[in-house]
């Protein structure tokens, strides 16, 4: 998985505050890096293939390859995510068949959920999630693997992207 820093924040004290701070009320705090993008590890194209597979009954579907890292919340019945300004806070989450996931807007900039893989589940508006506090939620009934998107901060595969892994 490669990392791109896209964003650095950095907090700043003043020297001169810090030099004539006789109570210690300033503390410095370290630079704080963060990385509201990187690529999406799935293969986009074997998502498509795979799906026009399904299309024509093929008898097994292919394995799901659980990545290291992805949040494992099968067997709740509704999960919620949050979304910070450019970045899907729980990026990768593993939920159960008939799992209904709840995306909140949490930041300042409006956004939108939509299939890497065209036609996969129906697209959330912008208009859903246009304000911090707006919110939007789909029933994942079938398993499968269901990269997503933000639109207006990404591509399929990368910037703002996010993954639902569906099991059994």
């Amino acid at each position: 998985m490669h990392l791109r820093p896209v964003c650095v924040l950095a907090v700043l004290v003043a020297s001169s505050c810090v030099d004539d701070d006789a109570l210690d009320a300033f503390v410095e705090v370290e630079p704080e890096i963060v990385i509201e993008t990187e690529e999406l590890d799935v293969d986009i194209n074997a998502l498509e293939e795979a799906a026009s597979d399904a299309e024509s009954e093929v008898a097994e579907p292919a394995p799901i390859e659980i990545p290291d890292g992805a949040l494992d919340l099968s067997g709740m019945d509704q999960v919620a995510l949050d979304i910070q300004d450019n970045a899907f806070t729980q990026r990768v989450v593993v939920v159960s068949a008939g799992t209904e996931i709840t995306w909140t807007n949490q930041g300042r900039n409006e956004h939108n959920v939509r299939p890497a893989v065209e036609g996969a589940f129906e697209p959330i508006s912008t208009l859903d999630l246009a304000q911090k506090g707006d919110s939007a939620s789909l029933v994942f009934d079938t398993a499968g693997d269901f990269p997503y998107f933000c639109s207006l901060h990404g591509t399929a595969t990368n910037g703002q992207t996010g993954r639902v892994i569906v099991v059994p």
